[in-house]
């Protein structure tokens, strides 16, 4: 079996409890008493962190495991097949069958803190067979955690000279889309950010995060380049109006159709909107400076038809009215069954300015 790279963490995650730990405690669960010798052979010959006997007094806990754990089969160098058991000794198969897809055997490594019992990094590693290095499987994986941590420290001393708030992309603020934009960046030796790509969060505001992240700039690393996260958080959060002044903007957003607690076979399911305008914002509510958040229930037919609303949690009765009266208005694309409902939820605003990310 030919030994594979370790397949890890892309990122240590809270890099700052790696970076600040002192004391480690080794725990080898992997079943072969050789593996976990040369694992923790390499940590202590690693230097980065002292080994200690009391797990309590330990800012790490790295445990060394393997799957499964009292051996297993595996594919030797070659495509022969062959098997490992729970003290680590491989004898191949009497009768020869390359390239069989008999299950491989892995290892695996965790580190996890001690305090809050969080995993910070974790990583496995094909078992290697007899001209692969049996024995290293666990030395490779601590290997793999060394250069994790180096990055990690490389991360930890970036320090930000100028950073920049995303925009909030209007049509998202329409759609009340919110959430967190992670955006890993490459930064340079001169302390640019070089590249920037969006990892998760809501797509629709991708490029605001990317377009910010690549206007960052920090001050020139020792180790260049490196490679981090930065976490773009989008929130509709009004601005608020200085004492005295009176509202002038009022927003309706129609925040999300919330899905039912329970649902019966035979029923319906809404798959899209045809028609649902947004509820108006009363005039007479806007100029009592009256907000909130309203939420209805309603009830869909058969054609798509709102049959009933009702409110669940009221801002105001001019307002509760106005909604209901265009909520019944709507018209959804479903599937065939019979009635069903949902929640929905509005949000009522009036501020002074626009939103803006929070």
């Amino acid at each position: 079996m030919a030994a594979g790279s370790a397949q890890a963490q892309e990122e240590i995650a809270n890099p700052e409890a790696i970076v600040s730990a002192k004391n480690v405690w080794f725990e080898d669960k992997s079943g072969a008493d050789a593996v976990g010798r040369m694992a923790l052979a390499e940590l202590k010959k690693w230097g980065r962190f002292q080994i200690v006997q009391d797990k309590k007094s330990a800012d790490l806990v790295i445990v060394l495991s393997a799957d499964p754990p009292r051996g297993g089969n595996l594919i030797i160098s070659g495509g022969q097949t062959g098997a490992i058991d729970s003290k680590g000794r491989i004898e191949e198969d009497p009768v020869p069958r390359y390239g069989n897809q008999t299950p491989v055997r892995y290892a695996f490594l965790s580190v996890v803190d001690s305090r809050t019992g969080n995993n910070l990094w974790s990583a496995s590693h094909r078992w290697g067979g007899l001209l692969t290095g049996f024995d290293s499987v666990g030395e490779q994986l601590i290997k793999e955690f060394e250069k994790q941590t180096q990055a990690a420290e490389r991360r930890a001393s970036l320090k930000v000279i100028k950073s920049v708030d995303p925009v909030y992309p209007q049509e998202a603020v329409n759609k009340h889309i919110e959430g967190t934009v992670v955006v890993r960046i490459v930064v340079d030796k001169n302390g640019k950010v070089a590249d920037a790509k969006a990892l998760n969060g809501p797509p629709e505001l991708y490029p605001s995060a990317v377009n910010a992240a690549q206007q960052y700039q920090f001050e020139p690393p020792q180790n260049a380049p490196v490679t981090t996260q930065l976490r773009m958080g989008y929130g509709l959060s009004p601005q608020p109006c200085p004492p005295g002044v009176k509202p002038y903007q009022s927003n309706v957003f129609y925040a999300q159709r919330l899905p039912m607690k329970t649902e019966h076979a035979g029923l319906l399911k809404v798959v899209g909107e045809v028609s649902a305008p947004m509820p108006p914002y009363p005039d007479a509510a806007r100029e009592a400076g009256i907000e909130g958040d309203l939420e209805l229930f309603i009830t869909v037919a058969p054609d798509g038809d709102v049959l009933g609303a009702r409110v669940t949690k009221s801002v105001d009765p001019l307002i509760d009215e106005a909604a209901i009266a265009t909520v019944r208005t709507w018209k959804f694309k479903v599937t065939r069954g019979q009635p069903a409902g949902f929640p929905i939820k509005f949000l009522y605003r009036l501020t002074c300015g626009a939103f803006t990310p929070k």
